[in-house]
């Protein structure tokens, strides 16, 4: 698979097979990332790789805290409210969702829709996980946050070429004190990324959901040509 294919290729998984990855895959996936670019050649990311028994626990956590409705404890801003015309494209974009996954006449809505959300809070029951986080003066340092951003991509991207799914989560970040006292990060890291990764499964109608895009010519700006 060459890099435009994988670019295109790459999506969102939310379902996975029950196989998890081996630390041998998970190895050359981060020995990969290594050549990640970064502002200054900072590379400010620390990873924690999550699978068996450890990620078994995160499910059960995370789990707990969403089905107590246990208020979020985030750490940093999330910049919302958002500017009208991305808040208007995400509102789009569940609404598709919702009509993709509950067709009219489906029986009990709310009730499937808090389950499939309640998968959501499991991680989407991927097999493995990998925590991304720096130390919190990168959360004042743009060009820092913005390597970030390219380190995330070069994980999914990476896995990507093993046969990997992933799934760029928040969810978990909401939740830094299970992370914290389950991996022993501390206080001085701003834990930004859980990124779901294994095996994708196909077969699972949420991981067929259309990815529309908007036109070019609506973000596409060309000077001098």
């Amino acid at each position: 698979m060459d890099i435009n294919e994988a670019i295109r290729t790459r999506r969102s998984i939310r379902r996975y097979k029950p196989d998890p990855v081996s630390r041998g895959v998970l190895a050359e996936i981060v020995e990969t990332c290594r050549w990640a670019g970064s502002a200054m050649n900072t590379q400010p990311w620390e990873f924690a790789i999550l699978g068996g028994e450890v990620m078994k626990e995160l499910k059960n956590r995370l789990f707990e805290k969403l089905e107590s409705r246990a208020p979020e404890e985030l750490e940093f801003s999330n910049g919302m409210p958002l500017p009208e015309l991305y808040s208007q494209r995400a509102a789009e974009n569940r609404a598709a969702s919702d009509g993709y996954h509950f067709p009219p006449g489906t029986e009990s809505v709310e009730e499937k829709k808090r389950a499939h959300f309640m998968i959501g809070a499991r991680v989407h029951e991927a097999p493995n996980a990998i925590i991304i986080y720096t130390d919190k003066h990168v959360l004042n340092w743009p060009w820092g946050l913005i390597s970030m951003g390219i380190m995330v991509q070069t994980v999914c991207l990476a896995a990507l070429a093993h046969g990997l799914g992933t799934c760029v989560m928040g969810g978990p970040v909401a939740r830094p004190n299970v992370l914290r006292e389950l991996l022993g990060i501390p206080q001085s890291k701003a834990i930004l990324n859980a990124i779901a990764i294994g095996y994708p499964d196909f077969e699972a109608r949420i991981n067929n959901f259309p990815r529309p895009r908007v036109p070019l010519e609506s973000w596409v700006h060309w000077h001098g040509f």
